[in-house]
């Protein structure tokens, strides 16, 4: 197994992720299997600042996210939130679980089409211990917030366009007064101008209330916009990490090359591809390739790559890459 590098600075890190494992158990036939969703991951998000995980859909990105939130118990390596180590299996305190909450991909499914918008609102608050009064105010205050009169609170979801129920669910976040947020796939089901608006708003409340997110989508023109630093995740693994501005201007794994290189423009002066980057369907994780994960689909395989699974490492400053083509520079 590599050896792994987190990715950022612990210097007024916020959350810090250790070789995190998450292994689900499938039934095949009439035996069972072991499918490693995340292995080996690490990770150190500054407070204040956003972290983007991109990769293609099944490569763990959002079993990590619910793993960060502990609905999904780990079973290797070590979460921090400010510092204080977390449990992987009991319950946490309650005042972690107030201070990183979650807004879903599905804004209709997050919501329960039976209780008004105040009261989906007001739920979390409530199983909190939190008073009649202060409950009133926070729902106000945080419809507001997101750009909705507090007359709202007495709508129901189907009352609501998708937009309007995804500014509802970052409210519901916000209620509970959040240090992080995680949002998995927030704007993918929204309209391209609503997302615009929804990512605008993101970015203001970022601001106002000093907010700390793990940004997690497969659109790598949104991820450009929206994070500080970004990691690629490919079969579980983090393959690359490094600011936005370095990953967008040279991205140095062939995975993460391939993903920009497959992003449309509009702009009619840019050459199309004339063939595809990578070819071929990621592995199944019942049976990932040996060695590098990605080999059986990169262009520039090596017989080493079969052999050994690289280290994700420092191939320049503060750019980490998972992939043997750079194994040189990190004095391998």
């Amino acid at each position: 197994m590599p050896t792994t590098t987190a990715i950022g600075t612990d210097a007024g890190a916020l959350l810090e992720v250790e070789r995190l494992a998450k292994a689900f158990s499938v039934k095949l036939g009439l035996r069972r299997a072991k499918v490693s969703a995340v292995e080996g991951v690490s990770l150190v998000v500054p407070e204040g600042s956003t972290l983007g995980i991109v990769g293609e859909s099944g490569c763990g990105k959002s079993t990590l996210a619910r793993v960060i939130l502990g609905l999904y118990a780990a079973d290797d390596g070590q979460i921090r939130f400010d510092g204080t180590p977390l449990p992987a299996r009991k319950r946490r305190p309650r005042k972690v679980v107030e201070q990183m909450q979650m807004v879903f991909q599905d804004p209709y499914s997050a919501l329960n089409p039976r209780a008004s918008i105040g009261e989906s609102i007001a739920f979390p608050l409530r199983v909190q211990g939190i008073g009649k009064d202060e409950i009133r105010t926070r729902v106000s205050k945080v419809l507001e917030d997101v750009g909705l009169h507090a007359n709202y609170a007495g709508y129901y979801p189907h009352q609501l366009s998708g937009g309007q129920r995804q500014r509802v669910n970052i409210a519901r976040a916000l209620a509970l007064q959040p240090r992080l947020i995680v949002l998995d796939e927030a704007v993918s089901a929204l309209d391209k101008s609503i997302q615009a608006q929804i990512l605008n708003l993101l970015k203001d409340l970022q601001e106002t209330y000093h907010l700390t997110y793990v940004f997690i989508s497969h659109d790598l023109n949104v991820v450009e916009y929206m994070s500080d630093q970004v990691a690629v995740m490919y079969l579980g693994h983090v393959v690359e990490s490094c600011s936005a501005e370095a990953l967008y201007r040279e991205p140095l794994h062939p995975y993460s090359q391939a993903l920009l290189a497959s992003i449309p423009s509009l702009d009619p002066t840019k050459r199309k591809l004339e063939e595809p980057v990578v070819s071929g369907e990621m592995p199944s994780p019942l049976n990932p390739p040996s060695g590098c994960r990605f080999r059986t689909r990169c262009p520039f395989v090596m017989d080493i790559c079969s052999e050994q699974p690289p280290a994700l490492a420092e191939a320049e400053h503060a750019h980490l890459v998972s992939c043997h083509l750079h194994t040189s520079t990190q004095g391998g």
